[in-house]
């Protein structure tokens, strides 16, 4: 018997064109600078490391991908398009990722809770090979707290209002540099950090590269209410 096709997917809010820019161009500058491994590059459908605010990622398999489409188009014709406000440049050293972390407004936790509803029933018992840092799930699954409750509640940790305890903590990732890479954000030469302030305007379904990126943009639902 043949094995099923899954596709693992980054389901993401896609920036306005200018706001997109802005990512592009600061990842850039950073891998001027250090010893990048991954680098924004694009917001071309195919073959584009893509700028993205990731909302769930999650394993599907092939046959459920039109049921899956046609829910996650009812709830961006039921969203409206997401103004947020950049609160902070961040480097996170154990992993060696930079990324500017964004406001976790009550409409886009609400956006998240939404986009679970409909895709993790779909997913089943399924769960992704490993998350953006390379940790496998099937071991993560089992470590106690919220990280594990959530993973073995939707198979993906970032979930949930972090005012209320959760870890879904809003943001882009600019670069994945190599491992061990010291890089203080405050000493960054950067923009302010208002410049990144900006509208979310689609629900990106896109094919989750390594790292946790966006290299093929599957479907882009504008958020239209």
């Amino acid at each position: 018997m043949a094995e099923e096709l899954i596709c693992e997917l980054n389901l993401a809010l896609t920036p306005e064109e200018t706001l997109a820019e802005g990512h592009i161009a600061l990842s850039r500058q950073l891998a001027k600078r250090h010893p990048a491994v991954i680098q924004l590059n694009g917001v071309t459908p195919r073959l584009a490391l893509a700028p993205h605010l990731t909302i769930y990622q999650v394993p599907i398999r092939l046959r459920d991908m039109p049921g899956l489409y046609d829910a996650l188009a009812r709830v961006a014709a039921n969203a409206r398009p997401l103004w947020l406000a950049a609160t902070e440049y961040r480097y996170n050293a154990d992993e060696a990722s930079f990324e500017l972390r964004y406001e976790a407004a009550g409409e886009l936790m609400q956006l998240q809770d939404d986009v679970l509803d409909v895709a993790n029933p779909l997913r089943g018992d399924l769960l992704l090979d490993r998350d953006p840092a390379g940790r496998a799930l099937s071991e993560l699954i089992k470590v106690p707290g919220t990280a594990g409750d959530n993973i073995r509640r939707t198979g993906f940790d970032a979930v949930g209002d972090p005012a209320h305890g959760g870890l879904f903590h809003p943001h882009v990732t600019i670069n994945w540099f190599e491992p061990g890479t010291t890089l203080d954000p405050d000493s960054v030469d950067r923009p302010p950090i208002s410049d990144f302030d900006g509208g979310f305007v689609a629900l990106g379904v896109y094919l989750l590269g390594p790292y946790g990126t966006c290299p093929q943009r599957l479907a882009a639902l504008d958020l239209a209410a």
